[in-house]
């Protein structure tokens, strides 16, 4: 078979034969094809290739050839693929030879170079709007109209920007929102935890720290307030409480309550004490600070009546300290006074020597009187009358009711005896006492103290004390305790179950004697001089300056009024002393002062450290 003359009539590149959305790159070209003028018809084998130049140039990617292609008539179609990347703009030229199948292995060039129209560039439309297939957002360029940008996003976007606007609605849960700005808030809630704690909230309390101004006059308030001019009320048990400015405290414990005033306070600045409680209040100073006053506070010493008898024992006197009782160690030795121990004389009692301890009630009608060897005896008509009772003993300690209706008695040896269920033990009692209503009592054998509150039906054995108890003082309604001993004086708040020291030294106290709540106490030291505390024992005054043999005291209800007695030893003549708290103007206390139940009292701040009370009710003590 001769090789036929080959001529390309034709050439159309179509774009019909495969969709665009294929996402491919090959194409449909159709052409005609004449063999020496006559159209051809057979077999052939077609190789393509893509220059950039109609003659010469270079071939841009590979070639593709189509076998067995049937030309019929002239026509035949191929499908050409050179890959992506190659129709990006750059105008093309497409390379065509063609030699007959199984006839010769020689391609013959066709000529011209048919130009590359414009369909097979749409392989490049991958990036058009109406192509379904990738788009690489680096070949975007211009503004896409805002109207184009519609719908639902359901990727994440970031807009990175910080100068990025948004006008329009918001939804969604804004939990990553950060540096928004409160003021664009318009509607809505914001939840109490996203609230500064400065913000005040009105379903809990609030402190304002700020300067707050309520000028409208119809403002109405129900409640406690505090601050300048307005002293509202805080009710407290503690026994120990700092004070705030402009506060007032009502105290109501049973125990002896220290309250500390502020440390800072400013001029007209308010501090308010109400003693409702039972155990009595101190107001304590700072360092630096004082209370300045007209005070109450004890005589710089006692006054000695002169000697009545030779050996005084002990004392005992009425609530309101103008009856006293006074025991010694010798024939007929108890005497009365009526003048709060200004004047003395012989009660009709026996002739019995020793009278080692003497009780009375509360008016000073009734009173009992327990000798060293006989029986107790007892008065129903202020000391005129005596009626012995009981059994005899060598008696060292008694005490009563304030009625006089409850007694409790100790001697040298035995039991306690007396209107008491049991006793707690038997020895040398050294000292006793009880509560107004008999029901809490206390006593001690040496350094061991036993006490109860039902009246003997239960006893505690208390904490030994550091040596041999010489006297104890128990508050009227409890549950405060006082024990001297050789060696100190201590404290309880639990009716000794603890002991707490005080500020008296190691001394030899032999005589102790206290107020109904205990809050001003007197003491003697064996050899010694008289001490007065007017603080529950915190800090004591000494009101003598010879030493005695102190051995006995007693001191009325509110502690204004007192006295003691001395032994005759040696060179030392026994005598009774009295004495009286006065006022004391423009006293300057620097410790503290102190009150009992029913006491109030109002201290305003006046500058240099200086508390002044601008208000009281009730007897204000100063240490």
């Amino acid at each position: 078979m001769n090789r036929p003359v080959l001529l390309l009539l034709t050439l159309l590149l179509w774009s019909g034969a495969l969709k665009l959305s294929a996402q491919g790159t090959a194409f449909n070209y159709q052409g005609r094809l004449s063999d020496a003028g006559i159209p051809a018809n057979g077999k052939y084998d077609l190789r393509f290739a893509v220059f950039n130049a109609v003659t010469n140039g270079s071939q841009a990617g590979s070639s593709v050839t189509n076998f067995n292609v049937a030309v019929s008539n002239g026509l035949f179609a191929a499908t050409l693929d050179f890959g992506s990347g190659l129709f990006t703009g750059t105008n093309y030229w497409l390379d065509i030879a063609v030699r007959a199948t199984n006839v010769t292995t020689v391609f013959t060039m066709l000529v011209p170079r048919q130009p590359i129209l414009p369909v097979p560039y749409a392989i490049f439309a991958n990036s058009a709007s109406n192509v379904i297939g990738s788009v690489s957002s680096t070949q975007l360029t211009g503004t896409v109209p805002s109207a184009q940008i519609t719908g639902t996003y359901s990727g994440v976007v970031n807009f990175a920007n910080g100068a990025n606007t948004f006008a329009g609605t918001f939804i969604g849960t804004g939990s990553a929102v950060s540096n928004l700005n409160a003021s664009q808030l318009t509607s809505g809630t914001v939840a109490d935890a996203r609230l500064t704690p400065n913000v005040a909230l009105l379903d809990r309390g609030q402190t304002f720290s700020g300067a707050n101004n309520l000028t409208n006059w119809g403002n109405n308030f129900v409640g406690s307030f505090f601050g300048n001019g307005l002293v509202g009320w805080t009710n407290t048990s503690a026994q120990s409480v700092q004070a705030e400015r402009d506060h007032g405290y009502m105290l109501t414990g049973l125990q002896f309550i220290t309250l500390t005033m502020p440390a800072a306070p400013a001029p007209v600045d308010i501090v308010r004490i109400s003693g409702a409680g039972t155990g009595g209040w101190r107001a304590l100073a700072n360092a630096g600070q004082s209370f300045i006053g007209n005070f109450i506070g004890y005589r710089n010493s006692l006054m000695q009546l002169g000697q009545v008898g030779s050996d005084w024992r002990s004392l005992a006197s009425s609530a309101d300290g103008t009856r006293m009782y006074a025991g010694g160690n010798f024939s007929g030795g108890v005497y009365l006074s009526t003048d709060s121990g200004h004047t003395w004389a012989s009660s009709g009692i026996g002739s019995v020597a020793g009278w080692f301890s003497v009780a009375c009630s509360d008016d000073g009608n009734k009173a009992y009187a327990a000798p060293n060897g006989g029986k107790i005896q007892a008065s129903a008509d202020g000391g005129a009358t005596w009626v012995p009772f009981g059994t005899s003993a060598n008696w060292t300690a008694i005490a009563c009711s304030a009625d006089a209706t409850k007694y409790v008695a100790g001697a040298s040896s035995g039991g306690l005896t007396g209107n008491i269920n049991s006793s707690p033990a038997s020895g040398n009692w050294t000292a006793v006492t009880c509560s107004s209503d008999g029901t809490n009592i206390a006593a001690a054998i040496g350094a061991q103290v036993y006490t109860t509150t039902n009246a003997g039906a239960n006893w505690t054995t208390c904490p030994s004390l550091s040596g041999n108890c010489s006297a104890l003082v128990a508050a009227a309604s409890g549950p405060k305790l006082v024990a001297a001993y050789n060696g100190g004086i201590v404290i309880s708040t639990n009716f000794g179950l603890n002991w707490s020291p005080t500020g008296a030294g190691a001394l030899a106290w032999s005589s102790l004697a206290g107020s109904s709540d205990c809050t001003r106490l007197v003491a003697g030291v064996s050899n010694g001089l008289f001490y007065a505390s007017a603080n529950f024992g915190a800090s004591w005054t000494a009101l003598t300056t010879t030493n005695q043999f102190w051995s006995g005291a007693t001191v009325s209800a509110n502690g204004t009024v007192f006295a003691g007695c001395v032994r005759s030893i040696g060179s030392f003549n026994g005598s009774i002393f009295y004495s009286d708290a006065i006022t004391q103007t423009g006293t300057i206390a620097t410790n503290s002062i102190v009150g009992s139940q029913g006491t109030t009292v109002e201290l305003q701040y006046i500058g240099n450290g200086q508390f002044m009370p601008v208000s009281s009710v009730g007897t204000i003590w100063a240490n």
